[in-house]
């Protein structure tokens, strides 16, 4: 069984702790307490690129299936390529973030549509009992 959420939010930095909560009270109540430490470390750098870089009002999407959850970010701009993932020897503060999907999740990418980008990961949970969707008072309708 697949059960999936979504959450709407503006092309705000304040945006990015809504998402960070809507990803951990998604999975709180699907039971994948497991999977919530690195999924909103991921929803945070994903959520915050949109912001910073695309500019647009963003969606996250929390999909789960079997054994694992998909948290999906999109935003408008299918324009913007995203840079390879490289590690950096410089004291930069930015430019890394695409290096913590190939480090904590089972896979990620990242698809284009005609009007929108979107970027994903996978992380595996121990949890597979009645998965159920959940709605979550902390998204922002984008207006």
């Amino acid at each position: 069984m697949q059960s999936t959420v979504r959450a709407a939010y503006p092309a705000d930095r304040t945006a990015v702790a809504q998402a960070r909560r809507f990803v951990r009270d998604t999975l709180l109540a699907w039971g994948a307490e497991d999977a919530i430490d690195d999924a909103v470390l991921l929803t945070s750098e994903l959520a915050t690129n949109a912001v910073t870089h695309a500019g647009t009002p963003f969606e996250v999407i929390c999909r789960v299936n079997g054994s694992s959850v998909q948290v999906e970010v999109t935003d408008r701009n299918p324009a913007r390529a995203l840079p390879a993932p490289q590690e950096s020897c410089d004291l930069s503060v930015s430019g890394r973030g695409l290096l913590m999907p190939v480090l904590l999740a089972t896979a990620w990418g990242v698809s284009y549509a005609a009007e929108s980008k979107t970027v994903w990961f996978r992380l595996p949970t121990l949890a597979a009992s009645n998965w159920t969707a959940v709605a979550c008072r902390c998204a922002s309708p984008v207006e």
